[in-house]
This record gives C-alpha cells, sequence and structure tokens, in this order.
C-alpha cells in the first residue's frame, strides 16, 4: 500500500532538483512503462489502480511485468490520482531510476548529433525526442538554458522515446563549439534565410543544431553550413519540432 510517506516521496520527483538528486522520474500511461521495459529501464516499481484489473492492456503489462520480474502493486485510485500528475491518469504509475542515462560522456556519441539550443518548452523537446528516436538518432547534447528532459511534460509529449535515446547531456556553448571542433562532422544549422537542404554535399556524420522558434539559435553557436526549410506560406516560422522532423526526413533519404 501506498504510505502517506511514499506519496509523498514520489510527488517530489516532480521537481527537477529532487529528480536530479534521486536519479528517478515517475512515468505514467501503459504506453510509455511498456516502450520503458522494453528498452531494458531500470523499473524500481509500479503502482496499478484496482479498479483497472480488468483492463486487458493492463492485463498485458501485468503479465510483462511478472515475465521481467518487476514489482507491483495494485492501490486504490485515491492513492495512484494523489500521486498522477495527468487530469485523465490511465491509472498505473512506475517508478525509473535514471542513473545511467545522465553519465553519457561525449566520446561515446554517435556519429548523428542533434544539437538543441535553448528549446524551452518541454512539449517541444518531447516530440523532439520522439522524433529523433524514429528516426533511429540517439545522440543528443542541448544547451544549459533547454527544458530539461526528463520534465514530466517532456516525457508525456515523448512517449516513451526517452529510452530510446542512448547519450544525451547538457552543455555550455563554448563546449559544445570545442566537441564540433574536435570532429569530423558536417555540421549543419537550421535557419530562416538559407540555401535548401541538399544531402548530396556531405557524408553521414553530421551534426544538426536547432533553435527555438521564438530566438533562433545563438550566435555563440554560428558555425557549420546553414540550411532552411522553404516555405510556401506567409507564416513567420515554423515550429522547430515540425522542422527537426523534416529535416531528418531529408537526411535519411
Amino acid at each position: 500500500m501506498l504510505s502517506n510517506n511514499k506519496i509523498k516521496y514520489l510527488k517530489s520527483l516532480y521537481r527537477k532538483k529532487n529528480r536530479l538528486q534521486e536519479n528517478k522520474i515517475i512515468i505514467e500511461g501503459i504506453r510509455i512503462i511498456n516502450e520503458a521495459i522494453s528498452k531494458n529501464a531500470e523499473v524500481e516499481h509500479i503502482w496499478i489502480n484496482e479498479k483497472n484489473k480488468s483492463n486487458k492492456y493492463l492485463e498485458k503489462l501485468i503479465d510483462t511485468c511478472k515475465l521481467n520480474k518487476i514489482s507491483f502493486t495494485f492501490e486504490s485510485e485515491i492513492h495512484i490520482k494523489s500521486v498522477s500528475d495527468t487530469k485523465n491518469s490511465q491509472g498505473v504509475l512506475a517508478l525509473i531510476n535514471i542513473k545511467e542515462q545522465y553519465n553519457s560522456i561525449l566520446k561515446q556519441f554517435e556519429n548523428r548529433v542533434i544539437i538543441l539550443d535553448m528549446i524551452s518548452d518541454p512539449g517541444n523537446l518531447g516530440t523532439i525526442i520522439r522524433t529523433c528516436a524514429w528516426f533511429g538518432i540517439d545522440s543528443l547534447i542541448l544547451t544549459d538554458n533547454s527544458a530539461d528532459i526528463f520534465n514530466p511534460k517532456c516525457v508525456r509529449s515523448g512517449m516513451g522515446a526517452h529510452f530510446y535515446l542512448k547519450h544525451f547531456t547538457y552543455l555550455g556553448y563554448d563546449k559544445i563549439i570545442a566537441y564540433l571542433n574536435s570532429k569530423k562532422f558536417t555540421i549543419l544549422r537550421a535557419t530562416l534565410n538559407a540555401e535548401k537542404l541538399d544531402k548530396n554535399n556531405f557524408s553521414d556524420s553530421w551534426a544538426l543544431i536547432l533553435g527555438s522558434e521564438a530566438h533562433g539559435i545563438n550566435p555563440k553557436l554560428q558555425i557549420g553550413q546553414e540550411i532552411s526549410i522553404p516555405g510556401k506560406g506567409n507564416i513567420e516560422s515554423l515550429n522547430v519540432s515540425i522542422a527537426c522532423g523534416i529535416i531528418l526526413n531529408q537526411l535519411s533519404n
């Protein structure tokens, strides 16, 4: 049974300071939890609303837990809702240890890297992470002023894609520049007014820099080849998560 102290502890993990200190997060929803298990995330425990025992998708999740020897308990609806961070909870919560994911070092990064500058909206960040997972991109560098990758809204928006990331880190501008200069990447910088992307001009070893829709890319990251997505209408700019998908699709063809 979820005690008051346990509930207080789990709710504390919705704050960044506590997530970093504990190296743990709460995730909600059958699909996200299944993704975490399938990617061998360290699932410490799962709590399930006892009213949902007959849900066929939860029954499959319970079978998966038994198969993978993951501990779970049935809890009252009021206890589940007291921990849940969503308005329409599916009645299932999991505690995930994320210590290994926070231990990425630059030398482990692959030949295709996304660099995100000042992406402050957690929803946008989660969508970018999911887009990266779709295109098989598993290395991500974020500037220090970007949103927390494990913000609950970001995790929900990513829909389990976080567990496909192999390497990610937060760095200051100087360290990002030093890293890029040490590699033989083709460096691509997405801007509003530049040449259309031509994949024939470079190899598969690249780093793509994306900035926020509101602020663009910081002048400190003015490095590499500018690319853009030609528009047909008169709208001022394109959402960064949408732009990420379009560019990655072009890079993958």
